[in-house]
Parts: C-alpha cells; structure tokens; sequence
C-alpha cells in the first residue's frame, strides 16, 4: 500500500539537470578548465562534498571550486529567468491524482529550500505538496537514505508505505537503502540492468506512475 510519494526535483519533476550541467562546465570554461560529461553525470543527486570531490577530481586542482559555484548559480539564474521552469511530462496528472487519493506528497530534493520552494511556485505545483525536505536541511545528503526518512517521518507515514521517485543513481541508492518503495523515472541516466533488478520499477513519465500506484493500492 503507498500512502506517501517521495519526490526528487530535479530531474523528475523539472527539466533542470541537463542546465545545471552546462552551468558547472561553462563555470569550468571561465576558468580554463573543463568538466567531462561523464563527471556530470556522477554528481547527479550526490550531496555537495561528493559533488565536489567528483568535481575537482575531474576539472583539476587549478578550478576553484567555490568561485565556480558563485558562477554556476548566475548561470542557472539567468536562464530560469528567460525561460522558466519546464516542467517533465505527466507530473501535473500525478499530483492531482495524488491529491484526489488523499496519498501525501513530499519533496525530497538536495536543493536548498530557498530554490526548490521557488521552483515549485514558478512551476504552479506548491501547493500540491503537505511538507517538504530540502538540502540545508540534512545533514547527510543522497545516496545517505536520511533526506527520505525525514520526508516519510514528516507526513508521518511508514518508509515501507512510501513511494521514492528518482532518476538519479544516488538519489535511487537513497531510497533503496532507506526502505522505500523506489520507481525510476529516467532522465539524462538510462537504467541498466542491475538498476532494474534493485528498484520497483522503471517508468518512461511520471504519467506511467499514476497506474502503478492505482494498481498496486488495489492489490493491497
């Protein structure tokens, strides 16, 4: 039985990944350094000291790490300010079902709370959510299960009658390691085939979602 859904931000609710991305390589670029693809996809959904052991071991000693920080929220700012928010295909269907089923609904995101609060306004989804978990606010960040304990203990629900959405590799370990029910909805990551072993479910959109919890309550 799912009573709670567990989401992950970026990525899964917006399409913001593939611009944080090009945010950290055109900070690298200021710099004269650069940031392959490869650790780009590595620090998806990682807290911020894996972030930034990742970071520097693949841009060099010569980037600085924190000014390029400063140049990657400019970055990101700039763009969401001339184009918005996108939001990923199904996620209004699913929180509107969520909603209607009385099933509660927590963010989940290593994003300080400042800026997810702000997205999810931009985006017209706030109000969707009964509580939210955000980066500032643990102290052991994803693949650590803790983001996801607290989300679960916040609408005071059961990790086992929780639902984790991810499309991320640590933010997928998170919720396996704390118990959760996880489904991953891919993003810039394909699921391999030892990711499907180890989660629920892989679902192309969060549409998909929707008929995987209807069916999984019924059969409960």
């Amino acid at each position: 039985m799912i009573k709670a859904v567990l989401f992950d931000m970026d990525g899964l609710m917006f399409d913001t990944e593939r611009l944080y991305g090009k945010a950290w390589q055109n900070a690298a670029i200021l710099q004269g350094c650069r940031i392959s693809d490869e650790a780009i996809l590595k620090i998806k959904g990682a807290n911020r000291a894996l972030v930034y052991e990742i970071l520097r071991a693949d841009a060099g000693d010569e980037f600085d790490i924190e000014n390029g920080r400063d140049a990657r929220e400019e970055y990101i700012v700039s763009h969401i300010r001339e184009y918005g928010i996108t939001k990923k295909k199904g996620l209004d269907n699913l929180l509107k079902y969520l909603k209607e089923n009385n099933i509660k609904t927590c963010l989940a995101t290593s994003t300080k709370r400042e800026v997810a609060i702000k997205y999810l306004k931009m985006a017209d989804v706030y109000d969707y959510f009964d509580d939210f978990t955000c980066g500032d606010e643990i102290k052991n960040g994803k693949p650590a299960p803790d983001i996801f304990l607290k989300a679960a203990d916040k609408v005071k629900t059961d990790i086992g009658q929780s639902l984790v959405l991810e499309d991320s590799i640590n933010g997928l370990n998170a919720g396996i390691t704390a118990g959760a029910r996880v489904i991953m909805v891919p993003d810039t990551i394909e699921p391999t085939d030892e990711i499907r072993k180890k989660v629920d479910d892989v679902k192309d959109d969060l549409d998909e979602v929707i008929d995987w919890i209807s069916k999984e309550n019924k059969e409960a």
